[in-house]
């Protein structure tokens, strides 16, 4: 790389093509196009949905955990195969889903937390809602603790070891905002939600947290989690349920899919701390399906309802390269 001196005392890279990784804040002069150009924050903006490898097992209703390049799919509904639900687990690689060991409980309704090799399956429904958490240790489930509340349609945010778990049904199939927190071996009821939803999503972790969208009827709500309470921030744009998310704090979030009930959509949302934006969407509605991933810019969707093995992945740059302009 050479360097240009347009200014006196001032360098300016010069470069023959765009970088494919940057600093926001950068400046430098493309030599080929011959025009000046800085790097800004970019993110989910920028991203769009692409197939990704097919589910062994077609389903729905099923818990999803991980990142984009290593994620775990748990659990879910066959319908209309005997018996209905599925204890069935695959990892996926980034391209690929592999079978592997099943869970100890057969569950639809389930949800996830923690990334591959180290994951949880939380709650779900069998013949009822039930409270049974297992383990996962990269080749094996092993049961531990129980949840406080027995519930299905939950969301949850963590790791294997710090877990928060919102919302659900519980198994007097009532809605309900119920908050526990894990500590790597017990539950710890804490503070409910404003909003008692089931079908929602979250995204961050144990002590730094969003928790959006839900039922019924669907709703748009967002609360954000700072450890100890909720606080109402931004409303989604378009009100769901059963829905995917993800993302790494109470300020990097995607929300994507979900529905009124009965349908799928394919709208997906980026959050950015304080409110959530529009963005392409994916290519297959759908609702009560699996979700993975670390950020708003890396995610995976997978499964649909009845059933379905459809696989999708989101990624988007998390800077942007615009032309300087002069007047």
């Amino acid at each position: 790389m050479a360097e240009y001196k347009g200014i006196k005392g001032f360098q300016v890279q010069t470069r023959t093509e765009d970088p494919s990784d940057g600093i926001a804040g950068d400046f430098y002069y493309n030599s080929t196009t011959g025009q000046f150009k800085n790097i800004v924050g970019g993110g989910a903006p920028l991203g769009s949905w692409s197939s990704g490898g097919t589910l062994n097992t077609a389903r729905g209703q099923l818990g999803g955990a991980g990142i984009q390049t290593a994620a775990i799919a748990m659990g879910g509904d066959v319908n209309p195969t005997t018996p209905r639900n599925s204890a069935v687990t695959e990892l996926y690689n980034g391209s690929s889903w592999t079978e592997v060991n099943d869970m100890n409980t057969a569950r639809r309704g389930t949800v996830g937390a923690g990334v591959q090799p180290a994951a949880l399956v939380i709650g779900g429904y069998t013949t009822t809602q039930v409270a049974n958490v297992e383990s996962w240790d990269g080749t094996n489930w092993t049961e531990t603790t129980d949840t406080n509340t027995a519930a299905s349609y939950r969301a949850a945010a963590g790791t294997q070891t710090n877990t928060l778990v919102v919302g659900g049904i519980n198994s007097s199939d009532t809605t309900v905002g119920d908050t526990e927190i894990w500590n790597g071996s017990s539950w710890t009821e804490t503070t409910n939600a404003n909003t008692a939803r089931y079908g929602g999503a979250a995204a961050g972790i144990y002590t730094d947290a969003i928790f959006f969208a839900g039922g019924t009827p669907v709703k748009a709500n967002t609360e954000s989690w700072d450890g100890s309470s909720w606080t109402e921030v931004g409303d989604l744009n378009t009100a769901k349920m059963y829905i995917a998310g993800n993302g790494d704090a109470s300020t990097s979030a995607l929300a994507f899919g979900g529905g009124p009930g009965g349908s799928g959509v394919a709208n997906t949302e980026s959050w950015n701390g304080s409110s959530w934006t529009e963005q392409n969407d994916l290519a297959t509605a759908r609702y009560l399906f699996g979700g993975a991933g670390a950020s708003n810019t890396s995610a995976l969707a997978f499964g649909n309802y009845p059933k379905s093995n459809i696989t999708e992945e989101w990624t988007a740059a998390d800077f942007q390269i615009k032309s300087v302009t002069t007047s």
